[in-house]
């Protein structure tokens, strides 16, 4: 029988319950140690890594050296050989897919490195005089069908990452202008990430895709008024709901989506512990004391995140009062008593579930 291929945390897990159910007596140890047989640890493929990092040297071998020569070939030539490297590539990749599986898909990276140097390198040839930024959309735009066909989970997440860089250009963040048409590569980096196997990097970049786009709406109705430091609040508001809602959407939503919503309303709860962010400065105490309320009743549902979050904002409050009437010492050494405090109530956490689970 094949062996199925997991990870080591996955295999940890596969034997802590393997253990679990011995000791109970539902499977006999036997029974447990065939089952554990069944699996393999995922192992960093040596030729992979070596086809992967050649992949990257010739990439920019080929690339330098067009840059090194390109004032000195014609414009003609310099679309070609832009043309001919990525269908090459391309092509070579597609050849090789059957008996050289590893091979092929190096090559097809090689191909989404070439083609995004091409929109670079075309846009300086023809003196487009286009925001860079938008190079990156456009690379993003070339390589996403090809994550779909091959399956390939960092094509994928190389698109969204080259979208997120298109949406942190200033116009955007300045609320200038809303890039709507982004929404459209959320949804389809949301649908291939589903259908090619879910990637929990590539859902939390394309979360912050769906954040900045949230952002650059929020500053595009705001503008008009005034600038970031007097609206502060209603960018931390929007985005402690959102966080909220994220979390509260456990067992609905991937994980992946729950701690990006612990990590969002956490830093928007410290945005708006500081008076300087609300209109009316005294708001920040009344907000922070029923936040705090919050944080302690994720804790008591078996959240360590929320137990990070709550020592974050007590460090924070602390920090103010210390400053002015403690010496620096006892900072560290209340801060420790704390971090030591929180760390030994989750255990204990823990450790009753397992017991009411025996």
């Amino acid at each position: 029988m094949t062996k199925r291929i997991i990870k080591q945390n996955e295999l940890n897990f596969l034997k802590r319950e393997l253990k679990y159910l011995e000791d109970s007596e539902i499977l006999p140890a036997s029974k447990a140690h065939e089952i554990e047989e069944i699996y393999e640890v995922q192992k960093l493929s040596f030729t992979k890594t070596l086809l992967y990092v050649g992949t990257v040297l010739i990439g920019a071998g080929v690339l330098s050296f067009i840059a090194s020569n390109w004032d000195e070939i014609g414009r003609t030539v310099k679309l070609l050989l832009i043309i001919v490297l990525f269908a090459a590539c391309n092509l070579a990749g597609y050849k090789m897919e059957k008996n050289f599986p590893k091979t092929s898909r190096s090559l097809y990276y090689l191909g989404c490195l070439v083609f995004g140097a091409g929109i670079f390198l075309v846009e300086q040839m023809f003196h487009l005089g286009t925001n860079s930024q938008n190079a990156f959309l456009w690379w993003s735009l070339g390589i996403l069908p090809l994550s779909w066909v091959l399956r390939d989970k960092w094509i994928l997440l190389a698109s969204s990452l080259f979208v997120l860089k298109y949406m942190l250009d200033g116009q955007y963040l300045q609320g200038i202008n809303i890039p709507y048409w982004t929404l459209l590569w959320i949804a389809a980096i949301y649908i291939l990430n589903e259908k090619i196997g879910f990637s929990k990097l590539t859902g939390f970049v394309n979360g912050l895709l769906s954040l900045a786009l949230i952002s650059t709406i929020i500053s595009y109705f705001i503008n008009p008024y005034d600038n970031y430091d007097d609206f502060a609040y209603v960018y931390g508001l929007i985005y402690l709901i959102i966080g909220v809602a994220l979390v509260l959407s456990k067992g609905k939503i991937r994980d992946t989506y729950v701690v990006l919503g612990y990590l969002v309303h956490g830093a928007a709860a410290l945005l708006l512990s500081f008076e300087d962010s609300w209109p009316l400065d005294w708001l920040y105490i009344p907000f922070s004391i029923l936040y705090l309320i919050y944080v302690l009743y994720l804790i008591n549902r078996g959240s360590l995140l929320s137990i990070i979050i709550l020592c974050v904002m007590i460090f924070r409050f602390y920090l103010d009062l210390s400053l002015e009437f403690l010496p620096k010492s006892f900072v560290f050494i209340i801060g420790g008593i704390l971090l030591l405090g929180f760390g030994f109530y989750f255990e204990k956490q823990r450790k009753k579930g397992v017991n009411v689970h025996e």
